[in-house]
């Protein structure tokens, strides 16, 4: 009889401290628009990442087209590329840099330039070897994958600021 107790207190004490354990609704960010539409050339990691930002940090629908929103972001350019970053004693390249490029703008539905075109950037490096070339590039997939969702987590932080401009 002692033991029921005592397990039922500890399943209602686990049930009180998992109730503060994020498993409330994130507070979104408002912002005076009511949708946005991407639009321009960006990847499809870079729009998809980017929808689900706006969708999860601000109080804001996404619109498929441009003329369904108030609110437009421009993607300009989206350009990842690498470099030589290092070469080994033999002459070999032992590293290069991956660099990825966004340039956008945001503008309303009346043509206002809300964001002037910014260009936001994320640089990797990765050691290289030419014994593991198909892992490399698997590796540098996964990397400009990333780097996307970075910046469209930068993107959205851009837009998210519109709701504290006067």
């Amino acid at each position: 009889m002692m033991f029921k107790k005592c397990l039922w207190i500890v399943c209602i004490l686990a049930a009180l401290l998992l109730q503060g354990c994020l498993l409330t609704k994130r507070n979104q960010i408002s912002i005076p628009y009511q949708a946005v539409a991407i639009t321009g050339k960006a990847s499809p990691t870079l729009i998809g990442q980017l929808q689900f930002d706006i969708l999860t940090y601000i109080d804001i629908k996404v619109a498929i087209s441009p003329k369904d929103a108030d609110l437009i972001v421009e993607v300009l350019d989206d350009a990842p590329n690498s470099a030589i970053a290092s070469y080994g004693a033999t002459g070999q390249i032992s590293a290069y840099d991956l660099n990825d490029v966004v340039i956008f703008r945001v503008f309303d539905k009346e043509g206002r330039e809300l964001i002037a075109p910014t260009e936001i950037f994320s640089v990797r490096n990765i050691n290289y070897s030419p014994h593991t070339v198909l892992s490399s590039d698997t590796q540098q997939a996964q990397m400009i994958e990333d780097m996307r969702k970075e910046l469209a987590m930068q993107i959205t932080l851009r837009l998210m600021a519109l709701g504290y401009r006067k």
